[in-house]
């Protein structure tokens, strides 16, 4: 197990926090203050610091920035657990560098919980929850933090305008779901709706050849489709491209859809990148569902500031999620850009989410949970967000959703 150091001018809590952690397993250290925090730190070389922010020779804040300065403790993950509990504490620690907060009184499940999962992700990731991580912006570390992980989608194009060369675009989300029942179409058409709720103007694309789904999950006669566009020119005109689209009228969500039969035909590549860059010129966010990986599925992941990965909980799914992130970076998807998003389709997983972030080493960006009136849902053409607003899956779509507007 663990290594693991703990400063706290509270003696009690010290003991407690010391047998909490050691009854799972993980070898702990105590000191009360916090400069004797920091010498240990960089004498010991702990996994993982838990550290309080009131102590009186120095305060949690600057133990936090001084290891972060200091090259020998700079990579040693940081956990915040202290009885302040208002946003403005939380926020001044993870500005000085720490990757966790957590309000005491703690239970020992709440802190082993928090601590694997601290673990687990790493000193590159901020822990919000035990479920919902993410990667530290470059610009939120401090100035003396060493090598950081940007997040998903950093330094993309703001939009089309910016994209010359088919670089990609930070209003571009593709939603990959290379295994059929992943989620993937339900979670490209809730978010939409959900984007769409908050103000956005968003652009569905369905790029199955093999019958899309996005306009059955809407109940959405689509007259037109890109099927039209197979065989033309690698430049076909923004107008010709939104011209297909059709509007879900109590959204105002467009969608492109995919041809309503199978087709061995694809877009060429280079027709599916005009058609991606007319979309994101005329909308706030393009929501891209693939479920294959193929010349023409590549040239949209391409041109997508951010690509979620989506899987379930099954072993088939995550040795699928493990082999899809193997080979995104090999075509050009750097890491930056990627994130997985895990849905419940069944009430029991049947993998633990931990072991899945193990296996995928790395931590999930969002958890969708399950929820049973789905197949209702879809039967209805009345989506999630729409038929249980405020539920679970609505909650767990929020998170993405934030993380979505840091990147």
């Amino acid at each position: 197990m663990a290594r693991i150091l703990v400063v706290d001018d509270d003696l009690n809590l010290l003991q407690m926090v010391r047998l909490m952690l050691e009854r799972v397993g993980h070898e702990v250290e105590t000191t009360h203050k916090g400069a004797e925090g920091i010498a240990w730190a960089a004498k010991w070389q702990p996994d993982l610091a838990i550290i309080d922010i009131m102590m009186p020779d120095l305060d949690g804040y600057n133990v936090v920035r001084r290891m972060r300065a200091n090259p020998q403790t700079a990579r040693i993950p940081i956990l915040i657990l202290t009885a302040r509990s208002q946003e403005m504490d939380k926020q001044t620690a993870l500005e000085a560098g720490a990757n966790a907060f957590l309000s005491k009184p703690v239970t020992a499940q709440q802190l082993t919980a928090r601590v694997q999962t601290v673990l687990e992700a790493g000193v590159d990731y901020r822990v919000h929850t035990d479920l919902l991580t993410e990667p530290i912006r470059s610009t939120d570390a401090p100035s003396e933090r060493v090598e950081t992980r940007q997040p998903i989608g950093a330094d993309m194009p703001a939009n089309a305008a910016d994209d010359e060369a088919g670089s990609p675009l930070r209003n571009v989300i593709a939603i990959a779901s290379l295994r059929g029942g992943a989620g993937g179409t339900t979670l490209a058409v809730n978010l939409g709706l959900l984007l769409a709720r908050n103000g956005q103007r968003v652009a569905l694309l369905d790029m199955s050849a093999v019958g899309g789904h996005i306009a059955l999950h809407l109940h959405l006669p689509t007259p037109q489709h890109w099927g039209a566009l197979l065989g033309t020119p690698c430049a076909p005109e923004a107008a010709d491209v939104l011209g297909l689209m059709t509007t879900h009228a109590p959204s105002q969500v467009a969608v492109l859809g995919a041809p309503p039969a199978p087709t061995i035909e694809r877009l060429d590549p280079c027709v599916v990148r005009a058609v991606v860059r007319a979309l994101a010129a005329d909308r706030d966010t393009v929501i891209i569902d693939l479920s294959a990986l193929d010349a023409t599925s590549l040239a949209a992941l391409q041109m997508a500031g951010i690509v979620l990965v989506v899987m379930t909980d099954d072993l088939c799914s995550v040795q699928t999620a493990q082999q899809t992130l193997g080979a995104l970076p090999a075509l050009g998807i750097e890491r930056e850009r990627i994130g997985v998003a895990l849905c419940h389709v069944q009430p029991m997983p049947d993998v633990p989410v931990g072991t899945i972030q193990r296996a995928l080493r790395r931590p999930l960006v969002a958890e969708l949970p399950y929820q049973g009136g789905q197949g209702a849902a879809i039967r209805r053409g009345v989506p999630l967000v729409i038929a249980e607003p405020r539920g679970p899956y609505e909650q767990a779509l929020h998170d993405l959703e934030q993380m979505i507007a840091r990147a």
